[in-house]
Formats: C-alpha cells, sequence, structure tokens
C-alpha cells in the first residue's frame, strides 16, 4: 500500500534526507541554547541541584528553558 503512495522515490529520499538534516540542527540549537542558560547562571549548579538536591523549583525552570527555547528553533526553522 505505501509503495503506491510514493511515486518518486528521489523526492522522497530528498525530504528524509532534509527531515534528518533539520532535527540534528534543531537538537544541536537546543544545547547550544541550554548550554548557554547555564553559562548565563553561573552561581546555580544546575547539575548538582538537579541531581544531587533534586530540587524540584529548578527542574520547573530548566523544562521552561528548554521549552522556551524549543519555541523558538521551532519558528525559526519553518
Amino acid at each position: 500500500m505505501m509503495l503506491a503512495l510514493i511515486t518518486d522515490w528521489n523526492a522522497f529520499g530528498a525530504a528524509l534526507l532534509a527531515t534528518a538534516i533539520f532535527g540534528l540542527v534543531g537538537i544541536v540549537l537546543m544545547l547550544s541554547g541550554f548550554k548557554l542558560f547555564d553559562i548565563m547562571t553561573p552561581k546555580i549548579d544546575l547539575e548538582k541541584e538537579l541531581g544531587e538536591n533534586k530540587n524540584v523549583a529548578v527542574a520547573i525552570v530548566v523544562a521552561s528553558v528548554i521549552i522556551g527555547i524549543a519555541l523558538v528553533v521551532s519558528a525559526a526553522m519553518s
């Protein structure tokens, strides 16, 4: 059934490659944004607060920063 829907394999391959590249670029931008946030908050050791101290407040802030970065990256890539 799937073979009948795909008529141009070259276009399918190009779209699949573009999706993979944009996905990798998005992941790199997300990691860069998080590291930038980590650098901008030198008084807070995020890894220690999240890993050892189980600080829920820091986890919520980090999650919101990651979601915000994801929205910006998504808007920039579309």
